[in-house]
């Protein structure tokens, strides 16, 4: 018989953490969309912080579950100015070309979360780290010139 994880202080920390830090992403995007000037890039950039947004809501209730408190969005949407300006400053093809060599690296930390938590809460982390896949499947298609490269996104949304 396997023993039942509990909820450590490290997964706490971290669970908070990854939440404020979709928080932050759903701002960093939302700035990047405001910053380009093709309607295209501003719809792919607004769906990624839509992508964010989702992916933070699904573990929300977990943050209820165990009592933890994050700062208001508005704090979080400040810290990524810096971000937005050094991603601008790519340019579109840059930016993906940043999407698609760095994101990957961000699915062992999602997949360590899910390891360290309580079973009952692995079916929300796993939206979490879907998000993640969601983005890296986005910018390959983009960066590819795939004209349907939104539809992982797309669909993500639709399955939360």
């Amino acid at each position: 018989m396997t023993e039942e994880k509990t909820a450590t202080q490290e997964y706490l920390h971290t669970l908070l953490l990854y939440f404020e830090e979709e928080i932050i992403g759903e701002g960093y995007f939302l700035g990047l969309a405001k910053r380009f000037s093709d309607p295209e890039q501003r719809e792919k950039m607004s769906y990624l912080a839509k992508v964010e947004r989702c992916a933070a809501e699904r573990v929300r209730p977990l943050l209820h579950k165990y009592g933890l408190k994050p700062r208001l969005d508005i704090e979080f949407f400040e810290c990524a100015q810096e971000d937005i300006e050094q991603s601008f400053s790519l340019g579109w093809r840059g930016f993906i070309d940043h999407m698609v060599e760095s994101y990957p690296n961000y699915m062992p930390e999602f997949q360590a979360l899910e390891a360290m938590a309580p079973s009952e809460d692995t079916a929300c982390l796993r939206h979490l780290t879907a998000h993640e896949v969601a983005a890296i499947e986005f910018a390959s298609l983009e960066q590819a010139g795939d004209k349907n490269s939104l539809r992982p996104l797309q669909v993500y949304i639709a399955n939360e």
